[in-house]
């Protein structure tokens, strides 16, 4: 399945799970379908309910446009009764790890980190968990490249858990990147999480630190 189904489907769930809440739903509404605040805009879903009104939106994230996004929110945080919503698309099932593909540049990595602290200060927790994890295999990846080649191709779980063996990364933010991982995982494949994300404005400055000395 590629992204843009995978994407095309998760719309669909989403539209089902608010239909069943007793939301009035439209995907990819019209300029005619959209109040006069939301007119610059294509979002994915609109629900509308006597309780109040949500705009959806989905993306992978590869597609994912932080600036974009960010307009979106300003313009629905201005409104009473509306709130703001971001899905992020990752595979159903976890991929092997690829063999061949390079890691994600420098400029990529940041871009993710960027757009983490955005969705996190907007309490898009999920979404927000996803792009730091995506980060977070960069750089410890990037680092098990110089430091332990033999495992970087291997699980997550197996990298981080090297990179602490060999202090590479300090116990404390060890426990939060679990925490992260557990979370995330959960939320990729379509679980709901046993225990809550960790505190991700404070992960995402460990990780920009990480970063700087990968």
């Amino acid at each position: 399945m590629t992204p843009k189904d995978m994407t095309r489907q998760r719309i669909e769930e989403i539209a089902a799970e608010y239909r069943g809440k007793g939301y009035g739903v439209t995907i990819a509404p019209d300029a005619s379908d959209l109040p006069a605040f939301l007119a610059a805009f294509r979002p994915d879903i609109i629900a509308k309910s006597d309780l109040g009104n949500v705009v959806v939106e989905v993306r992978s994230a590869r597609d994912f446009d932080g600036d974009e996004v960010q307009r979106l929110a300003e313009a629905v945080e201005t409104q009473s009764r509306w709130k703001f919503e971001v899905v992020l698309v990752t595979p159903p099932v976890a991929p092997d790890v690829p063999a061949q593909e390079e890691l994600a540049a420098e400029e990529q990595v940041n871009r993710l980190i960027t757009n983490a602290e955005m969705l996190a200060k907007q309490n898009q927790t999920e979404a927000a968990a996803l792009l730091a994890w995506s980060a977070v295999e960069a750089i410890l990846r990037r680092s098990a490249r110089s430091t332990a080649p033999e495992v970087e191709r291997s699980s997550s779980a197996r990298v981080l858990k090297h990179l602490y063996s060999l202090g590479h990364v300090q116990p404390d933010v060890y426990e939060r990147l679990s925490q992260l991982m557990r979370f995330r995982n959960a939320v990729a494949h379509g679980f709901e999480p046993s225990n809550g994300a960790p505190s991700l404005i404070e992960l995402l400055s460990d990780i920009r630190r990480m970063q700087a000395a990968a």
